[in-house]
């Protein structure tokens, strides 16, 4: 881990004005450039949009997302840029942390319930032994090493709360938009329980 670009905090800008959400952010790229950029994603929202801030007041919210992939880390200026705030050494994290992964080509656009693909497996597995499978349940709050923008990080956090405060996604985003179903489906079948995904499931529109 790279430690002086590491527990970066930031505030960034939800969508559909539902105010400002905080991130901090990891440099594991010396371990791997492809996947090393991580964000974790506070479970807190403020409507202020200036405010001095702290480690205890961000901190005593739990995380709400992560740690997320990223292909490039945080901008501080232009479309999408994310405020930072101060950088703390009072590290979440030192060790690069666990996935799942799926044994496949790829998770078609179509399987919305990930709880019935069955080649589920743990990034953590001995390569020197045959791969074994895993009940999806068991790794479900488990990340991937699916790759996404700070911009996305926003809309999937700003998805999470519409949830959470008993709004659906449906009627602010379009899920028969590609990007939008897709990051809608990995945020349910990740963050929520089976019961609740099959809920949401039924806001992607029928093809």
């Amino acid at each position: 881990m790279i430690t002086e670009n590491s527990g970066k905090i930031y505030r960034f800008k939800l969508d559909h004005d539902l105010g400002f959400g905080f991130a901090e952010v990891y440099d594991f790229t010396d371990h791997s450039m492809f996947d090393g950029r991580l964000v974790y994603v506070y479970d807190k929202i403020d409507k202020i949009n200036e405010k001095k801030y702290g480690i205890t007041e961000i901190r005593s919210s739990k995380i709400a997302l992560g740690p997320i992939r990223l292909y490039k880390f945080p901008a501080s200026r232009g479309l999408h840029s994310w405020k930072f705030l101060f950088k703390t050494d009072e590290l979440l994290i030192t060790e690069f942390p666990e996935t799942k992964e799926f044994h496949g080509s790829k998770i078609n656009s179509n399987d919305y319930d990930w709880s019935k693909l069955n080649t589920w497996y743990k990034s953590d597995r001995d390569p020197r032994k045959w791969l074994a499978y895993v009940d999806y349940e068991e790794i479900r709050h488990l990340e991937t090493r699916i790759i996404n923008s700070p911009s996305g990080v926003a809309k999937e956090f700003s998805m999470k709360v519409l949830l959470d405060t008993n709004e659906k996604v449906s009627d602010y985003y379009d899920l028969s938009d590609l990007g939008n179903k897709n990051l809608f489906t990995y945020l349910i079948n990740t963050y929520y329980p089976l019961k609740s995904t099959r809920k949401y499931l039924r806001q992607i529109p029928k093809v």
